[in-house]
């Protein structure tokens, strides 16, 4: 009996420390690849549009090969790491981030974050998300609703963020801009297919 024990107990123990250093990995690779991924809105050098991407490899256009490639590296990291515990990490991250005072971390790691939710779209995902942004401080929702970002366009329950967006607490610059907000949730993604960090 006592070995039965002494056994359950080893495993508990190794269970414990896998899910302790899975946690410190995404804690880890995570706001590195929000970083990375941040360059796809916000970087001037990024190639927005394929034909500016074809003109920056015909000219080997450095700077603008280096950001492609920064975006890209992010995205096949956050491809590669997307799942529920991940999802929950990223705005436990998001959070801390958009309200700190650092100020890479209140930009690059916030920003990236806010953009890196594209990659979650399954319908369990997506009630995950909108249920913590309700949630979330003021100054967050405004940092998400000012921005026009690519995964409004891809939610699964349009109607439930648009009901919820309607009348969530934000300052909008105007009724025209609130309006405009809420029409990108009616949108498809593929309206956003010409952008390269989406289409490849």
């Amino acid at each position: 009996m006592k070995t039965i024990i002494f056994a359950l107990l080893l495993i508990l123990s190794f269970s414990c420390d896998a899910v302790n250093t899975e946690q410190k990995n995404l804690e880890l690779l995570l706001p590195k690849s929000f970083e990375q991924i941040y360059l796809a809105k916000f970087g001037l050098d990024f190639p927005k549009t394929l034909d500016i991407l074809n003109r920056c490899i015909q000219y080997n256009d450095k700077q603008c090969l280096k950001a492609y490639n920064e975006v890209t590296e992010g995205k096949k990291t956050l491809q590669s790491i997307s799942s529920s515990h991940a999802l929950e990490t990223t705005l436990n991250i998001i959070e801390k981030s958009c309200l700190s005072k650092d100020e890479n971390l209140a930009n690059f790691t916030c920003y990236g974050g806010i953009i890196s939710l594209y990659f979650y779209n399954s319908p369990e995902q997506d009630a995950k998300i909108l249920q913590r942004i309700k949630i979330y401080p003021k100054k967050i929702k405004n940092m998400i609703f000012d921005n026009e970002f690519h995964w409004f366009y891809n939610r699964p329950n349009k109607d439930a963020w648009i009901s919820a967006v309607s009348t969530m607490d934000v300052d909008w610059k105007n009724d025209t801009y609130k309006q405009y907000s809420l029409n990108l949730f009616r949108k498809s993604i593929e309206e956003a297919k010409g952008e390269t960090w989406v289409s490849k």
